[in-house]
């Protein structure tokens, strides 16, 4: 933000970081990377979401860490992990040459994914969210219908 003579001047937000973040009372929350710290783990549980650092279901809400551009190969294989209209927050150093904000951006879109904010996330990691197109989601894999049962004796009667 600039002032009328073009000073620039910092905006202090004072929400929390789960708020800045979205993070609602019930939410499924993955952690990849990031479930090592407390703090976080603890504002997370305090916004009455659930955390894991595993398993096969759909996420509301994914945090996974991305320290170099070898790691991008990783984030593809999140998006079937969240759920159609779930987010997905990567986390990478800041001001780092070993991952750049286009290169995250890039591969974000290349997983099929739109990147719609970046915040602070600590002094040493910037967060950028990314969520599936609301024109895809109806195509996502957590929209997809289950399979017909076959039919039983007792329900052809």
């Amino acid at each position: 933000m600039k002032t009328k003579d073009g000073r620039r001047v910092e905006h202090v937000s004072r929400r929390s970081r789960t708020e800045k973040l979205g993070v609602k009372k019930g939410a499924d929350v993955l952690l990849l990377g990031i479930e090592t710290d407390a703090a976080f783990t603890k504002e997370v549980s305090a916004a009455g979401a659930t955390i894991r650092t595993g398993g096969r279901s759909q996420a509301d809400m994914i945090f996974a860490v991305f320290r170099h551009r070898d790691d991008l190969r990783r984030l593809a294989p999140l998006v079937p992990r969240l759920k159609a209209d779930g987010v997905l927050w990567t986390l990478r150093p800041k001001g780092s040459k070993d991952l750049t904000e286009s290169e995250m951006m890039r591969a974000g879109q290349e997983a099929g994914l739109v990147d719609v904010k970046v915040v602070s996330f600590s002094d040493v990691l910037t967060a950028e969210k990314f969520v599936v197109p609301v024109a895809r989601r109806h195509a996502h894999p957590s929209q997809a219908r289950p399979l017909l049962q076959p039919r039983t004796a007792r329900s052809m009667k």
